[in-house]
């Protein structure tokens, strides 16, 4: 552990400690080796010199001469004997020869002889130290050899790491230049390509590799963009939550849905909390929700759940999907709508051509026996017949115009021209109902809508506002120009409506009688939208707005 604080281990380093340890293994043995060696042969020469020392002694006392004068054979080699390690003994332990500095307690003894005759001990010792000092001193230019050797095999021991580890290296680098960034071009050098060894095919091997990974990879970046913008781009909304419930994709569709905060469903419920609880349900067929805002105005969604999982079958997630279906249902109640109009026009264009030819003959029946008839009483009765019959054409007339499904001819009409038109139309009713009738148009405006499916609708918004008027009051009509199109409004002061009829009035299969319904019929055609505020008592307002369709002359 301490070896790897102090030298970084990496591939080099791994390669060269345990080859220089080795080699300097192997170097120190040779040398402790040849030093014992060495050290044993050298004792065994001293030994061998003691030994032959110490026969040179035995060999003198043999003399009659250094037998009788011991003092002559002491002197004798006190000074022929340049050597301190031979030491001799009296009887009594006293050191007759020797260096008496010397510390024979330090000193291994090689011989030791007895001469009884004398009275003398003789012994030899070996100085180890001094011994291993000399011996170092004749080895020197060895040891410096060994040093040498040692040198030049970590200097090789650093050449070959190098060597094996740095091609190592190089893919290690390459390996982490593309785990970074894997598109980015990361090439090994010609150097190592161009080898013909094991680290060459090592280096092609790996160079061919990372193409095919470079390939692979731009294909999954280019499928991984597909998908997401695949996803992103769906008219769904797609929201996938992990096994925890959070979400971890919301598209753009999801999200804008899920921004509207404000819609609720009946139980104060928002789209967030409706994903939340059918994604913990996992209902197979979960059930569509009506949310409206605080200005009053709907959607209808429709949800799917799928179950996310992993190719060994693992669940890890919920797939919920979000289809904002309110075009789609409102297309359908129209299509019913227009199916029950259909059948209704039909039904009606029966009943008035068998109704009219009859109705034109009592007609003119009452209008003959009036002229006949003498007194005033019975003409008026006769009068007041013929404008019952009139009155039952009109509505005859009326679910004709219902019937009839005409392609609307669109031109540029002019608003201040039909007003004119209408002011002189109605001018003398109005004037007979006690009603004070007003056309006004703010500046010279113009619509691009069928000049005669036009002039219909306000003719039928009038009718019903001088019908609410059987009294007399005050009949308007505007057109102004806002700020994205043409506006219009029919304004009475008639008997009005409470806002449950005028519900019912405007409602599907309302009981706002045949004019309104063709009103409604012809405004969808030319673009208009009909909205009517009513109060009892005090009137009714019809306001008509063409987003998109006109503007000032």
């Amino acid at each position: 552990m301490k070896l790897r604080r102090i030298v970084p281990l990496d591939i080099e380093n791994k390669i060269l400690i345990p080859f220089a340890c080795i080699s300097l293994a192997t170097v120190l043995c040779f040398c402790i080796i040849l030093y014992f060696t060495e050290f044993q042969v050298k004792v065994e020469t001293e030994r061998q010199e003691a030994q032959t020392l110490i026969g040179y002694l035995q060999a003198d006392l043999q003399l009659e001469e250094y037998r009788q004068q011991p003092e002559r054979l002491l002197d004798k080699y006190r000074g022929d004997y340049r050597g301190n390690l031979l030491f001799i003994y009296d009887q009594d332990g006293r050191l007759l020869l020797g260096d008496s500095e010397a510390d024979a307690a330090s000193m291994e003894l090689l011989e030791q002889v007895s001469v009884p005759q004398m009275g003398w001990e003789i012994r030899c010792y070996l100085d180890r130290q001094g011994v291993g000092s000399g011996f170092i001193e004749e080895q020197k230019y060895m040891i410096l050899a060994a040093v040498a050797m040692l040198l030049a095999i970590v200097q090789a021991s650093v050449l070959i790491a190098h060597n094996i580890s740095d091609p190592i290296r190089r893919l290690s680098e390459v390996c982490r230049g593309i785990s970074g960034d894997p598109g980015k071009e990361n090439q090994l050098g010609e150097e190592y390509l161009n080898k013909t060894d094991e680290v060459g095919q090592l280096a092609r091997a790996f160079q061919k590799m990372m193409e095919r990974i470079r390939g692979y990879t731009g294909e999954l970046e280019r499928v991984k963009t597909l998908n997401e913008s695949i996803v992103e781009n769906l008219p769904l909304g797609v929201v996938a939550y992990d096994q925890d419930g959070t979400p971890i994709l919301i598209n753009a569709a999801a999200s804008t849905m899920l921004r509207r905060e404000d819609e609720r469903d009946g139980q104060n419920r928002d789209l967030r909390m409706l994903l939340s609880r059918i994604q913990r349900r996992e209902d197979v067929l979960p059930e569509p929700a009506r949310l409206t805002d605080q200005g009053g105005k709907a959607r209808d969604y429709e949800f799917g759940v799928w179950q996310l999982r992993e190719p060994d079958g693992t669940r890890w997630g919920v797939l919920c999907t979000i289809d904002d279906v309110t075009y789609k249902k409102h297309m359908e109640e129209k299509l019913t709508e227009d199916e029950k109009l259909a059948y209704t026009g039909k039904l009606a264009a029966d009943v008035a051509h068998e109704i009219r030819n009859p109705l034109a003959g009592i007609r003119a029946g009452i209008q003959v026996v009036s002229r006949k008839l003498g007194e005033e009483r019975d003409r008026k009765l006769c009068g007041g017949m013929v404008r019952e019959v009139d009155r039952v054409n009109l509505l005859i007339e009326n679910l004709l115009n219902l019937s009839r499904r005409r392609e609307s001819e669109k031109t540029t009409v002019s608003l201040n021209a039909l007003f004119e038109e209408l002011q002189m139309l109605y001018f003398k009713v109005a004037e007979n109902k006690g009603i004070l009738f007003n056309a006004l148009v703010n500046g010279r405006l113009w619509l691009y809508a069928d000049e005669g499916e036009l002039r219909q609708v306000l003719i039928n918004l009038i009718n019903n506002s001088v019908k609410a008027m059987p009294d007399g009051g005050e009949l308007a009509i505007r057109a102004w120009k806002e700020e994205d199109g043409v506006a219009l409004s029919v304004v009475d002061t008639g008997v009005g409506m409470t806002q449950e009829k005028l519900h019912k009035v405007l409602g599907e299969g309302g009981t706002g009688g045949l004019g309104l319904s063709i009103v409604q019929r012809l405004l969808a055609q030319n673009g208009g939208v009909l909205s009517m505020d009513s109060t009892p008592g005090s009137g009714t307002r019809a306001q008509i707005r063409f987003p998109h369709k006109g503007g000032t002359a």
